[in-house]
């Protein structure tokens, strides 16, 4: 058929473009960038010991593709995420940006680990306790500046709201503000014991003192 040995030709030249896939245990990272291949020996270090870490607390890490942006507008044009976000969770799939970039900012690990707890997480826990689990997990929080955040008497709906709405003016309280209230949870039942009460809709604590 005339015009068959052009379109084979594309085709293969769509799939040599397509970029490469590296498979690790759970995890299947897709690198845009090709200099974010020196960074996959880092990456699947970092899932295994979260993978380790997450069944420790009873929970399991699911099967995972990471997609890795070629820079920060290609995040932002396949996500619709703003450019200064590091990652986010759809589905199965973890969306980054450049993993080099994240590596040169001392993000990559914390960011793994965040995103790798999402994918545990029970998928009925509150946005708040999932976003503050997320980061004392990850191990981000232990930056948090001390003193109050403003929303110690927003409600747990409210906060949650916030942080879905990304609004970068006051992000950054609302997660310092979430990881207060889920620290408090930690402390008073413990991994397992936050599981347990969020799945039978129990009360989760929607206020806790900040922090002196």
């Amino acid at each position: 058929m005339r015009g068959a040995a052009p379109l084979l030709w594309l085709l293969a030249g769509s799939a040599l473009a397509a970029p490469p896939t590296v498979t690790s245990g759970s995890l299947s990272v897709t690198s845009r960038a090709p200099g974010d291949r020196a960074e996959l020996a880092r990456v699947f270090a970092v899932w295994r010991q979260a993978e380790r870490d997450l069944r420790a607390h009873g929970l399991t890490l699911p099967p995972t593709r990471l997609d890795a942006a070629r820079d920060a507008a290609d995040f932002a044009s396949r996500t619709g995420g703003a450019a200064n976000i590091a990652a986010l969770t759809r589905g199965g799939t973890i969306f980054t940006q450049r993993l080099g970039s994240l590596a040169g900012k001392g993000l990559l690990a914390f960011t793994l680990r965040h995103e790798a707890f999402h994918r545990a997480q029970p998928q009925d826990a509150p946005r708040w306790l999932a976003e503050g689990l997320a980061r004392i997990f990850s191990g981000e929080a232990r930056a948090d500046a001390p003193g109050p955040t403003g929303l110690e008497r927003l409600s747990a709906g409210g906060l949650s709201e916030r942080l879905a709405a990304r609004d970068p003016a006051g992000l950054n309280r609302a997660y310092r503000e979430a990881t207060r209230r889920a620290a408090r949870e930690l402390r008073q039942r413990g991994w397992r014991g936050v599981w347990d009460a969020a799945g039978s809709g129990r009360s989760i604590s929607a206020r806790a003192p900040f922090a002196r």
